[in-house]
C-alpha cells in the first residue's frame, strides 16, 4: 500500500478549511499524511487549522508549514513537496471537499497503470450538480481549459487517458516529478497545472481521468472569478505555457487557432470586462520574463520523448462541438 502525501495550500481560508480537513478525516484510504502550507494568511486560519486537526484526530499525521510570505499556489505546493514523504503526491484545494472514496480511487488507478504520472479527479461545483472539471484539455488555440465545465454531473463517467489534470484535486507520481519537476513557482497561481501537464506529456508520461475520484469545489472562493489577481495571472500564464512547452512545429500548425484565441482573449478581458490595464501589464511582464522562459523552454524540449503528432493527437480541435459550445458560453455569459 503506497503512502500518499496530501498537500493543501491555504491562504485566508478560515471559512472553508475545516470542511476540507473533515473530508480527509473520512477517507477510506488511511495510509496518507497531510501537509498543510499556510501562505502567510492574514486571518485566523492557523488557529482554525490547528483546532480542526486536533478535533478530527489528524494532528498526528499532519505537518503544518507556516510560510512567512505568500508563495502562491505553485510555490506553496513546492514548499509542501519538500516536507512530504509519499510515493504519490495529491493536491487538494483548501476550498474543496473530497468524497470518502477519493484517495482510494486515485491510488487504485495509479497502482494499476505504471505509465500514468498523473491522475485527474472529477471535480464538481459545490452544491450545484454541475461539473467544474473532468480533467483538463488543451485546444488548438494553444490554451488549457477545464474539460466538461458547466455540464451535468452525470456525464464523464469513463476512466480514460486525457490531456491533463486540474491541480485543485489531482494525484502525481513522485517518480515522474523527479523527472519533470513540480509546479513552476514563476506562475504563482493559475495554469501552473497546464504547464506541468504539458511537461509530463512531453516526457512520455500518461494522464488518466478517474471519475470515481469525486471532489466538491467552492470554485474560486479564494481569488474570485474575475478579480484582478485571477485576470492578470490567467492572461500572463497562458503565454508562459506556450513559450515554455509548445514545439515550433505545433505552433506553426496551430497558428490560425492561436490568432483566433488571442482575439477572443482580447474581446473577453478588454472589451467585455474592461481590463485593458491588466491586459497590458500581463503582456509587459511576459516580455520581461521572456529570457527566463526561453531558458526553461530549451531544457524542456531537449528532454522531450514524443513526436508532434502525439501531442496534436491529445489536443482538442477548435471545431470540436463540445469545445465550441463551452467557449461561446464562456464569452457570452462569463
Amino acid at each position: 500500500m503506497q503512502t500518499v502525501s496530501v498537500i493543501i495550500v491555504n491562504y485566508n481560508g478560515r471559512g472553508y478549511i475545516r470542511r476540507c480537513l473533515e473530508s480527509l478525516s473520512k477517507q477510506r484510504y488511511d495510509n496518507f499524511e497531510t501537509v498543510i502550507v499556510d501562505n502567510d494568511s492574514q486571518d485566523d486560519s492557523l488557529v482554525v487549522i490547528k483546532d480542526s486537526l486536533a478535533g478530527l484526530g489528524l494532528d498526528r499525521t499532519t505537518k503544518v508549514i507556516e510560510s512567512d510570505k505568500n508563495l502562491g499556489f505553485a510555490g506553496g505546493n513546492l514548499n509542501g513537496l519538500l516536507h512530504s514523504a509519499g510515493e504519490y503526491i495529491a493536491t487538494l484545494n483548501n476550498d474543496a471537499e473530497a468524497d470518502e472514496a477519493w484517495l482510494t480511487s486515485l491510488v487504485e488507478v495509479m497502482d494499476c497503470n505504471p505509465d500514468a504520472g498523473i491522475c485527474a479527479s472529477k471535480i464538481l461545483q459545490y452544491n450545484s450538480g454541475v461539473i467544474d472539471s473532468a480533467g483538463d484539455g488543451f485546444s488548438g488555440s494553444l490554451q488549457g481549459f477545464k474539460r466538461g465545465e458547466g455540464e451535468p454531473h452525470e456525464k464523464y463517467n469513463k476512466c480514460e487517458y486525457i490531456f491533463g489534470a486540474c491541480a485543485g484535486a489531482a494525484m502525481y507520481r513522485r517518480t515522474m516529478l523527479k523527472e519533470v519537476g513540480f509546479f513552476d513557482e514563476d506562475f504563482f497561481l493559475i495554469h501552473e497545472d497546464t504547464d506541468l501537464n504539458l511537461r509530463a506529456q512531453l516526457r512520455g508520461w500518461k494522464i488518466l481521468y478517474v471519475p470515481e475520484a469525486v471532489v466538491y469545489h467552492k470554485v474560486r472562493s479564494s481569488i474570485g472569478n474575475m478579480s484582478d489577481t485571477a485576470v492578470y495571472y490567467t492572461i500572463r500564464n497562458r503565454d508562459f505555457v506556450r513559450i515554455k512547452n509548445i514545439p515550433a512545429g505545433i505552433f506553426l500548425r496551430c497558428f490560425p487557432g492561436f490568432v483566433m484565441g488571442i482575439i477572443a482573449e482580447f474581446i473577453y478581458f478588454v472589451l467585455k470586462y474592461k481590463r485593458l490595464k491588466l491586459y497590458i501589464r500581463a503582456k509587459k511582464d511576459v516580455i520581461r520574463m521572456l529570457p527566463e522562459m526561453m531558458k526553461k523552454r530549451s531544457s524542456i524540449l531537449k528532454q522531450r520523448q514524443v513526436p508532434n503528432d502525439y501531442l496534436t493527437g491529445i489536443m482538442t480541435p477548435l471545431w470540436e462541438r463540445g469545445f465550441v459550445k463551452l467557449k461561446l458560453k464562456k464569452i457570452l455569459y462569463g
